[in-house]
This record gives structure tokens, C-alpha cells and sequence, in this order.
């Protein structure tokens, strides 16, 4: 019996193969969960590449640069997470890989408590310390608006803003606040910020959301790069019990873009009102303080020894000391007319054999007349005469005649100066400006 020969079986080529793999792969696998350690993340073109691992096996990952901007993180080293994907295996190179569509950590509690080892980190540092935090400007010259450029939050900032102060200036930084690509746009636009120094004061703000929405202002670099910023910075993150890391690391924290922006703007019209209540308070102390110094000068001029008797301005000089040298020199005139006045009796006795001259009666003393005096202000003038030597007057003719009128004065004659102005009897007279013991006294020539 003759043996048929059996047909030969083709062989597949790799490619084939692979093919094969990838449409039963492609179609048992549409839409698998897989829950694992996330490890050796890396970012090319826009697509997230990382391992997905668990103590027996590792499965290669990747998130498209398309999914990756609408997921509310991305992976990072180290977290737990639940990866919903699709089975790929790649026909040309034989690898398989899954193609991430959504991204969830371990459940809220694994979530949660991530955030809350950052936390407890961040605090250890002293980044939520109240000491640290700075105050608002109380009148900012612009204001930086971190958010997203379409949507209602950027309106509301704007129109509460122009509300309040029209003239405010306002800085706009694009970015996103959800998706998987906000932590890098929210970092970016915190740093082109600072960077530019054109603002005093930083609002960063969302239209609220879920707690995974928020997720991204729960990452360290987000939480680092509000610290980092050198001006102040507040948040407005939206409704939402939780509180996010950033919202306890910035320096102020509102509820609703709303409430930011009335928070670092103040209205002009009160800041108008408040300083012309100012200026009216300014002007009324001014003019209070000058009527007080006015009746205080008043009074002091009313009061004034100077003003009420003005002739002593002019006789008493200024100062003490002078006063005394001149009351001094007062001193000094009396004891010098006293002296001249009452001259010590000198003892004679007549020669022997001489005959005693007559005693003859003494006159009143002429008075002092004030235009011509031995010096000192004065000089005698009267009717009364008196002799010079111990003799009686004779009638002389010829020279002797006018050597005796020298000597002696006649009764309504043109008195001289007399060589005893401080003969008994004599009045004084004092010359003007020159007063009376208790005063100063002035020599003709204006000497003191």
C-alpha cells in the first residue's frame, strides 16, 4: 500500500506571528485594571513612559501625551495606583506594553495618605509656620493672575478687580489647573512670574472641583514652587472642605476667586473718602494748634514787664552783669563827690607873729550845673559864690580884675567850674541819661 505524502505545513514568518498575538490580544484585552508599584517614570515627547510592578512579574506602560492632559495626575516613583488600560503588543518589536486610559491611586485612603506624608514632610520644615507667611500689600500697584485663560474664573477676577480699583493693573499667566499636565503648566507659570517681578501679589485660582481634580495642587512641585515664589501669594481654589497643600503653604487662602479678589484689592472710593476725612482732620489740628500758639503769644505779650513799661527798654541795658558794673560805677561817683564834697580837716597853726585872717562867713554852695563838671556829669551852677582863698572880696581893676573873675563867680553871672562841687548846700543836677542812684549813669561824651 503505497503512502500518501502529507501536505507540508507553512511555516509563519515572525511578523505573522506577532500579528496574531496582537489581534487576539487586542480583542480578549479591550479594557483590563491592573493595580501596582509605579516605577522609572519618564516623559518623551508629551507621553508618560513608566513600569508598572508587583513583587512576581513587571509590565511596561504608557500614557499618550493625549490622555495624559485630561487625567488628574500622573505617576510618580513609589505610589500605588490602579491603572485601567488596554493590552498592546507591538507586532514589529514583540514587546507588550499597557496603554494607560485612567489612573487612580489604591483607593482614597492610599490617596490620602500619600498627601499626608508630604504633609507631615512639609511641616517638619516649617513651611506652614504662620511666622513665615507674609502680609498682603495694602495697596498693590498690579496684580498676577494665575488660572486658566478660558472659563469663568478669569472673567470674575477681572470684573471684581475693575470693580473695585478701575485703574488696577493685571498680569495674566496662562495655565492649567486639572489633567495630568497642570503640575507642570501650574510650576511654569509660577516661576515665569516670579521670575518677571511685575506684580506685588499673586492670585492663584480654579473654579473648585472633586479632591482628584485638585490633586495637582497636592504635588510636591506645585507645593514647592508657591513656596518658593518673593511675593505674596494667594490661593482661591474653589468650593471644597479639604484643604490642599498649597492652599496651607501659600500666604493667604480664599474660598472663591471672588473673595481673592476683594481680598487684595481695596476699593478707591473708600480709599478716597478715608483720605479726605484725613485731610479734614490735618486741617482742623493745624488750624486748632495755630489758635492755641496764637493766644499762648498772646498772653505772654499781654504779660510782658517789657511791653507794659517800654522806657526801661531803652535805660536798662540787657544783661546782668552789665547791671552790675553800673550800679558799681554809681557807687563809685557818690564816694568820689561825697570825698570832694566834705574833705578832711587838715590842723594848721598860724606862724607866730602873723596875724590871724578874718573868718569870713561861708555862701551856700553853687549847684552842680549838668553841661560842664569836673567829669563826672555834673557841674555847679547858682547864684551863690564863694571866695577861693580866706580873703574878702575886693574890687581889683586891670589884669588883677581879671584874674579874680577867673576865680570867683558873681551873683547872675555865667558860672564856671568850681573846684568844690561838693560844697555844702550844693543841688545836683544830672545830665540826660544819666539817672539818679538805682540807674545807670552816662558821661557827656557817651562813655559809660
Amino acid at each position: 500500500m503505497a503512502v500518501q505524502p502529507q501536505e507540508a505545513i507553512r511555516p509563519m514568518s515572525v511578523l505573522e506571528l506577532n500579528t496574531r498575538i496582537h489581534e487576539l490580544l487586542a480583542m480578549r484585552y479591550q479594557s483590563v485594571v491592573v493595580k501596582g508599584e509605579v516605577n522609572g517614570v519618564s516623559l518623551s515627547g508629551g507621553h508618560v513612559w513608566f513600569v508598572l510592578k508587583d513583587p512576581g512579574a513587571r509590565l511596561d506602560a504608557v500614557i499618550f501625551s493625549s490622555t495624559a492632559r485630561r487625567l488628574p495626575f500622573l505617576p510618580q516613583d513609589g505610589q500605588e495606583l490602579v491603572v485601567t488600560g488596554q493590552v498592546d503588543y507591538h507586532a514589529q518589536s514583540g514587546r507588550m506594553k499597557l496603554v494607560v486610559s485612567r489612573l487612580d491611586y489604591d483607593g482614597a485612603g492610599k490617596m490620602r495618605e500619600a498627601t499626608e506624608r508630604l504633609k507631615r514632610r512639609l511641616e517638619a520644615e516649617g513651611a506652614f509656620d504662620p511666622s513665615r507667611k507674609r502680609p498682603l500689600p495694602f495697596l498693590p500697584r498690579s496684580v498676577a493672575l494665575i488660572t486658566s485663560p478660558s472659563g469663568a474664573v478669569i472673567h470674575d477676577l477681572q470684573q471684581t478687580i475693575w470693580e473695585r480699583f478701575p485703574n488696577m493693573s493685571l498680569y495674566v499667566y496662562a495655565a492649567q489647573v486639572q489633567g495630568t499636565a497642570s503640575q507642570r503648566s501650574l510650576v511654569a507659570a509660577l516661576r515665569q512670574c516670579d521670575r518677571d517681578g511685575a506684580a506685588d501679589v499673586c492670585i492663584v485660582a480654579r473654579g473648585g472641583g472633586s479632591p482628584e481634580e485638585l490633586m495637582a495642587f497636592n504635588q510636591e512641585p506645585v507645593v514647592r514652587a508657591v513656596q518658593a515664589m518673593h511675593i505674596p501669594v494667594v490661593t482661591a481654589l474653589g468650593h471644597t472642605s479639604d484643604r490642599t497643600l498649597a492652599d496651607l503653604v501659600a500666604d493667604r487662602e480664599a474660598r472663591t476667586p471672588t473673595a481673592a479678589a476683594e481680598l487684595v484689592v481695596p476699593r478707591k472710593r473708600d480709599l478716597l473718602r478715608q483720605l479726605e476725612e484725613g485731610a479734614h482732620g490735618l486741617r482742623r489740628a493745624a488750624r486748632m494748634a495755630l489758635l492755641g500758639r496764637e493766644q499762648a503769644l498772646t498772653r505772654r505779650l499781654a504779660t510782658a514787664p517789657i511791653l507794659q513799661d517800654p522806657i526801661r527798654l531803652l535805660l536798662v541795658p540787657a544783661g546782668s552783669g552789665l547791671v552790675q558794673k553800673q550800679q558799681a560805677l554809681r557807687r563809685l561817683q557818690h564816694d568820689a563827690v561825697t570825698r570832694r564834697r566834705d574833705p578832711p580837716a587838715l590842723p594848721s597853726q598860724p606862724a607866730r607873729g602873723a596875724r590871724a585872717a578874718p573868718a569870713w562867713p561861708r555862701r551856700a554852695a553853687p549847684a552842680l550845673d549838668p553841661q560842664s563838671g569836673p567829669g563826672h556829669g555834673f557841674r555847679a551852677a547858682g547864684a551863690g559864690t564863694r571866695a577861693h582863698a580866706a580873703s574878702p572880696p575886693t574890687e581889683r581893676t586891670g589884669p588883677d580884675a581879671a584874674r579874680a573873675g577867673r576865680r570867683t563867680h558873681l551873683e547872675g553871672s555865667t558860672p564856671a567850674q568850681s573846684r568844690h562841687p561838693g560844697d555844702a548846700g550844693a543841688r545836683l543836677q544830672y545830665l540826660p541819661g544819666c539817672e539818679r542812684p538805682g540807674g545807670p549813669r552816662k558821661r557827656p561824651g557817651g562813655r559809660w
